[in-house]
């Protein structure tokens, strides 16, 4: 009858193919029985060639240039060749596709993209004909691979995958190879201190995922803060003592009276006086003054559980809990699966289909251990999680869950971390909302209005599980019990002097969220939902992405925080202010809906060669642009990546197996005159040095011009003015504006405590003076 030759994505999962299909024997390569051929791949066998495959290298030469662009192979002409490392795994495949003692064949890979392409570049270099079918499963239970055998995909089910995932390479590798050349060929140039080219590396999602990081370091420096004054005041009834917040009743009074107008309301309640002459007149009008509740509102509300994981808020959870980042979390997850402990990670779903209902509390019964008992045992005398919440509508995977095996091998720390995560998310499920009773109340005191809220924890219902609010704090209501038009005496009122907020830096948490809302940051499911499918990158990848701009110097992690180097920044200020048309590369927008198109592809609804032709046209016109800007501007080198990139910089195992490329650059001519670019290779600029124009860099003890050694005398020492040392932050505000923003904490001679910006007195020599805001006046004793 021949044997069925199962080929699976590395030899973890064979070995659980094995296990589970009885097969014992043990082969160079594979596993043997009298009914099935076990082996793998070892990820990606082959490699796409250079651009200079295509090249006709004595016309163009071997340095890089715009002359030898664009470089596109139509599809059907583009060259693969075999790793080294993987020749020896090639040759065992290739002899049992071969072998006539095979008679069919089973894909066995991750049911991914790029688990489809993986298999599909052995598959199609050597051409076999035997009947193909795909084994298309969840996890690797033994329960979960019987079942995945006896349901085998028509390999035309996945046709559209294998298309998306060629589609997926080949332009990745059409956008990277063309556009990193032609930027580098223009604003590359030889880093003296590493010895090697500054490679100015360009690709379809890096790219617009670095200008997410640049634009909101650019919001950051940018920001000017400004002044605001709540006022709050302490009333006193018979039944007890409360604290109210102004609000503009005028606001409220314009609403209508829709669901829609009332969180309007909510917002507008809210507002922050903004005039601090008009919180003064207010103060005076209502100290000491008598006045009446003008209005109690009790109603109760519900939180209803979170969402069951897919790998995006997998990742924003663990960024933020234990500031893990994103290629971290999906290494653990991937380990985890191949443990058997969770379902596939690889998943943009966070539900569960109808089909699983019947097994959900073989899933829950296999947590009965150790901390989770007391949860597992309550959650089997609850009815099965029906709502829409768990089951709905799935993609390719549905959302990770635990599996139906106990775990009784030991995880690593973080390993446990992730885990008890994805328990702890599931068995919350099983658990009805968290309920609560929410009080308003308004006051008015001399025709002026001040808004009370409060709200109370009912019945904690699944936080209980998962341990989320604070439950000791919000369980027992705090206000008393008013009744309308109840007598109150406002014993204090205070205006309370605030500041606007800058936004905050991406975490990889954030980045991934925002990377999946196509630039937008969304925290409504409903509208994440709308959006899946239209992000930069997808579940799999972006962690990859990430990892690459760190790798390759256009970011730096800095504690959980994410900042642009200059190298960044001045990639994407080129791109946005000279060259038009490269700029759908920083478009999350445009890039999302490329992404859109190849999931196209995958589900059959445009053929691949529809999507290369708009890669194509975009490649040809960019490279049109930087031909016409070197005929216009020449060469102009950008910032070298900094020198320190920690940890992080390192090249992790997933972008040395890559599913993305990039080229390997030739040397290109140092800068004219053997200068370095604009920003020095031993530290980022600040800013412009006041006295001479060259750039402003952080040191040991002060911030000094990087032209010292020329004879530039600017310094700005670290020693402490009236206690306080200035920032990088503050020291780049004087050199952009002229001023720092309003200092706090400063330390008079007497020992008082002053608010103050600091200016240039003369700026060419690094001399400061105060300057006190108008409204606080105060001066240092």
């Amino acid at each position: 009858m021949g044997k069925t030759l199962i080929i699976a994505e590395k030899p973890s999962q064979a070995r659980e193919y094995a296990k589970t299909l009885g097969v014992k024997g043990k082969g160079e390569g594979y596993f043997e029985n009298d009914d099935y051929i076990i082996s793998w791949c070892i990820g990606h066998l082959f490699e796409l060639k250079p651009p200079e495959t295509y090249m006709d290298l004595l016309k163009v030469g071997k340095r890089w240039g715009i002359h030898r662009l664009p470089v596109l192979p139509q599809l059907g002409e583009f060259q693969y060749e075999l790793k080294p490392s993987t020749l020896k795994q090639y040759n065992v495949l290739q002899r049992l596709l071969k072998s006539q003692e095979v008679r069919q064949v089973i894909c066995g890979t991750d049911a991914d993209r790029e688990g489809q392409l993986l298999f599909q570049e052995v598959w199609d270099t050597l051409g076999s004909k035997k009947p193909l079918f795909r084994l298309w499963i969840s996890s690797l239970t033994q329960e979960a691979i019987h079942e995945g055998m006896s349901k085998l995909r028509p390999f035309h089910e996945v046709e559209g995958l294998a298309q998306a995932g060629y589609g997926r390479s080949y332009g990745d590798w059409d956008f990277g190879m063309n556009l990193t050349e032609g930027f580098t060929a223009l604003f590359g140039s030889f880093d003296p201190v590493r010895k090697k080219p500054n490679v100015i590396s360009i690709g379809r999602v890096q790219t617009p995922t670095l200008a997410l990081v640049v634009e909101r370091e650019w919001a950051i420096q940018n920001f000017v803060p400004v002044s605001y004054v709540e006022l709050e005041a302490e009333f006193e009834s018979a039944k007890g003592c409360y604290k109210g917040k102004w609000f503009d009743k005028d606001r409220l009074a314009s609403h209508g009276q829709t669901k829609e107008a009332e969180k309007d309301q909510e917002t507008d309640r809210d507002k922050h006086i903004l005039d601090l002459e008009r919180g003064k007149a207010i103060l005076a009008k209502v100290q000491g003054r008598p006045g009446k509740v003008c209005s109690v509102k009790d109603k109760e509300s519900t939180e209803p559980h979170p969402l069951l994981f897919d790998l995006t808020s997998l990742t924003v959870t663990a960024s933020k809990r234990y500031g893990f980042g994103a290629e971290k979390v999906l290494k653990i997850a991937q380990s985890l699966y191949e443990k058997k402990a969770i379902t596939y990670p690889r998943t943009d779903c966070n539900y569960l289909p109808p089909d699983m209902l019947p097994k959900l509390k073989s899933h829950l019964k296999a947590l009965e251990q150790g901390p989770f008992e007391q949860w597992v045992k309550e959650a089997l005398d609850r009815p099965l999680p029906k709502g829409k919440r768990v089951i709905n509508e799935i993609t390719a995977h549905h959302a990770i869950i635990p599996t139906t095996e106990r775990i009784a091998q030991n995880l690593s720390s973080d390993e446990q971390k992730i885990w008890e995560m994805i328990v702890l998310r599931f068995l919350s499920t099983w658990f009805p909302p968290a309920r609560y009773a929410e009080r308003e109340i308004i006051t008015v005191v001399e025709d002026e209005f001040f808004l009370t809220k409060e709200k109370t924890l009912l019945e904690p219902g699944w936080k209980r599980v998962e341990k989320t609010g604070k439950h000791s704090e919000d369980s027992a209501p705090k206000l008393p019990f008013l009744s309308q038009e109840e007598r109150v005496e406002t014993r204090s009122c205070q205006v309370l002097q605030k500041e606007t907020k800058p936004p905050k830096r991406y975490t990889q948490g954030d980045l991934i969220k925002a990377m999946e809302g196509a630039g937008k940051e969304v925290e409504d499911e409903t509208l994440r939902r709308q959006l899946k499918g239209k992000g930069l990158g997808t579940v799999a990848t972006r962690g990859a992405i990430i990892e690459n701009l760190l790798t390759r110097g256009y970011i730096l992690q800095q504690q959980k925080v994410l900042v642009p180097t200059e190298k960044g920044m001045e990639l994407i200020r080129l791109i946005k202010e000279r060259l038009p048309r490269a700029q759908l590369l920083i478009s999350a927008e445009m890039t999302g809906q490329m992404e859109y198109e190849l999931a196209q592809v995958e589900r059959g609804e445009i053929p691949l060669s529809r999507y290369m032709e708009k890669v194509e046209q975009a490649v040809r016109g960019i490279i049109e642009e930087l031909r016409h800007y070197e005929a216009t501007h020449g060469k102009k080198p950008l910032a070298f990546a900094p020198q320190k990139q920690g940890t992080q910089g390192r090249k992790s195992k997933s972008n040395q197996e890559s599913r993305s490329q990039e080229p390997h650059a030739p040397k290109t001519d140092k800068a004219k005159d053997g200068k370095e670019s604009s920003a020095s290779a031993s530290g980022d600029s600040l800013g412009t040095c006041p006295s001479c124009g060259g750039g402003v860099e952080e040191r040991e003890k002060g911030y000094g011009c990087q032209n010292w050694k020329n004879g530039c005398p600017f310094i700005l020492w670290k020693n402490p003015i009236c206690g306080k040392v200035l920032t990088p932050a503050q020291v780049k505000s004087l050199l952009k504006k002229g001023r720092t923003n309003l200092i706090k904490g400063f330390r008079s001679k007497n020992g008082k405590n002053f608010a103050a910006y600091l200016v240039w007195e003369n700026p060419s020599s690094g001399k400061l003076k105060f300057e006190f805001e108008r409204n606080n006046p105060a001066k240092p004793g």
